[in-house]
This record gives structure tokens, C-alpha cells and sequence, in this order.
């Protein structure tokens, strides 16, 4: 990676798709944030760097010692991944790890305790999901219905997701002034077409944007 791409890269905030971290704590920690992107939309995750965009650098062999240990052994089925390096001012390793959305969601994170766990990326954040969001996501159609997205209901969600990250139902509803009932079948609906993913571990159970 060349000294401009990674500045561009450093310039952006941690989101759905990119994960800073000054160094991987161990291999199950990276097969969390892994097998998220996987089950998301892709994304990047940066090893080297701090949350405040610090530069610390990182060991090279060490980090992806660890890094394609979760890849291969510890995310269920396993996934490919693709890194690239850059060395910051000629002393300061930084690794790049491309992890590229799946076909054969869910996949599984082995935690500590041998525990299966899917996760996925809801804003900047790799999260738990229950049961029932792992059946969806098994379940997904990629192929996004234009007619649907141009419903006004649903373009001004997607407007407000992007401004408040998260939504309720009863939220939901007073925003388009639909019924609660309405609003919660259309948001699973949305959720079922790729479009939303479904935290309800969070109570009330709340809805984030999947893609953009």
C-alpha cells in the first residue's frame, strides 16, 4: 500500500466496513471482528492503529500469526482474507486486512470458552446476534429491490439511519406516522431483504443499515 492510499484510509472513522486496532489482543478477539465482516458487508480492518489514529506499528509475523490463525481455525466455516503492509516514516509497520462479504453466511466466531457466536458490524461496532437474525442472514437475498427502495417509507428511513445509525419500531413509526405494528413488519421485511440487520439482543430491538 502506497503512502497516500493509507493516509486517505487514516483520514476516515471506524464504520460498518473498517476496524482500527493498535494490535490484536489474541486470535479468538480477531476471529469477532472477522467473521462480522464476513457476515456483513466486507470491510477493512487496520492493525497498527490506534481508535485515535495514532501510528503505533505493529510486529508483522505476530499480528498475522494471529490474524490467519482466526481466519482459518477459529471463524466457522473459515474464511479468505487478502493484507497488504505499510511502513509509516520507514519504522512503523502497519497492517491492512481485506475481508470481502460472504456467500456462505452465517459464519461463527470460536470465543475463549469454545463458545459459537455469530456476529456482525453495526455501525462501527462488532456485535452478538441472536438466533434469529443468524437464520436470516443464512436466508438473505443479495439482490436488492429498487421498486422498494423507492418507497417513500423506506427512503426516509434509510435517510435517518444514516444520520442516527439505529432505529426502533415505535421510532420508526412515529417517523413515517405509521402504525407500530406496520412498522415493525416492514423493518423485519427490509431486514429479511438484505437491506437492515436486526439487533435483538438490544431492547427494544433496535435496526441499523446493513450496506452504504
Amino acid at each position: 500500500m502506497i503512502e497516500k492510499e493509507f493516509l486517505k484510509l487514516l483520514k476516515q472513522k471506524e464504520s460498518i466496513h473498517l476496524e482500527f486496532k493498535s494490535r490484536i489482543e489474541n486470535p479468538h478477539k480477531a476471529a469477532r471482528i472477522l467473521a462480522a465482516f464476513s457476515n456483513t458487508s466486507g470491510g477493512k480492518l487496520v492493525v497498527g492503529v490506534d481508535d485515535d489514529k495514532t501510528i503505533k506499528g505493529c510486529s508483522e509475523l505476530e499480528e498475522m500469526t494471529k490474524i490467519i490463525q482466526a481466519a482459518n481455525e477459529l471463524v466457522v466455516p473459515p474464511i479468505d482474507i487478502q493484507y497488504s503492509s505499510y511502513t509509516h516514516e520507514g519504522k512503523r509497520k502497519v497492517l491492512i486486512v481485506n475481508v470481502q462479504e460472504s456467500s456462505q453466511k452465517p459464519h461463527e466466531a470460536i470465543d475463549e470458552k469454545q463458545n459459537s457466536i455469530v456476529f456482525v458490524r453495526a455501525n462501527d461496532q462488532t456485535t452478538p446476534v441472536t438466533k434469529e437474525m443468524t437464520q436470516i442472514l443464512d436466508k438473505y437475498d443479495d439482490t436488492v429491490d429498487k421498486e422498494l427502495l423507492a418507497q417513500p417509507n423506506v427512503k426516509a428511513l434509510i435517510i435517518y439511519l444514516k444520520r442516527n445509525m439505529k432505529v426502533t419500531a415505535k421510532e420508526y413509526a412515529k417517523l413515517v406516522n405509521i402504525s407500530p405494528y406496520r412498522a415493525t413488519k416492514l423493518l423485519e421485511g427490509l431486514t429479511y431483504g438484505g437491506i437492515l440487520l436486526m439487533l435483538s439482543k438490544q431492547k427494544p430491538t433496535q435496526f441499523v443499515l446493513k450496506k452504504w
